[in-house]
């Protein structure tokens, strides 16, 4: 699993700790990219200077520090990547999607994946693009 930490205009340098070892060291640059082997991975990333938020990307995806359950200090990042952090991930977008619909009144429950996104297989639209291309 490959992650890349990456600022737009402050240099960092990071040490990267899996799993209560020390994994390796980085020195100051934009960009930091590591691998991680094993996974689960508990991993605490220290970075200097103090209260920098880089970018974070796991496999070449952006994620959201919050959706992806990254607790943000002013000195670390901590998290821990599973084996299905992927599936994780798109659970938690879906979760926030939902709770930000139904505490704004737009939604009731029942109608719940039809706005999310999920589930909707649309034999309706289905069958007038088959009459069409037929």
């Amino acid at each position: 699993m490959n992650i890349k930490l990456s600022s737009k205009n402050q240099e960092f340098s990071c040490e990267v700790h899996c799993n209560g070892h020390l994994h390796s060291k980085h020195a100051m640059s934009l960009e930091q990219s590591f691998s991680i082997d094993s996974l689960p991975a508990e991993l605490k990333i220290y970075i200097t200077p103090y209260k920098i938020q880089p970018y974070v990307r796991i496999d070449n995806l952006l994620v959201n520090y919050g959706l992806a359950e990254i607790t943000p200090w002013d000195h670390m990042l901590e998290f821990t990547l599973h084996s299905d952090w992927r599936d994780r991930y798109f659970n938690n977008i879906i979760k926030a999607k939902q709770e930000y619909l139904s505490n704004s009144g737009q939604l009731i429950p029942e109608n719940m994946d039809k706005y999310v996104g999920i589930n909707n297989l649309h034999p309706e639209i289905l069958k007038e693009i088959e009459s069409i291309i037929s």
